[in-house]
């Protein structure tokens, strides 16, 4: 499944971020992986592949910035 959000936390050493889907009630993911490519900062719009229902278990693979 590939859902939109806004990411909402970035660690930079890790490179992982989590992602609030304001469609389902500003719920949350886990720490997930960005793909090589992307660059996330806070507020910028993501596209998160997930696979699985867990929001633990997904990648996010593009970023738009707002503004």
């Amino acid at each position: 499944m590939v859902k939109q959000g806004i990411v909402s936390s970035v660690d930079l050493v890790n490179r992982k971020a989590r992602v609030t889907f304001q469609d389902t009630d500003n719920v949350v993911t886990a720490d997930i992986p960005y793909a090589q490519h992307v660059s996330p900062l806070i507020n910028d719009v993501a596209v998160v592949a997930l696979f699985s229902p867990n929001l633990a278990n997904g990648m996010i693979i593009a970023v738009r910035r707002e503004g």
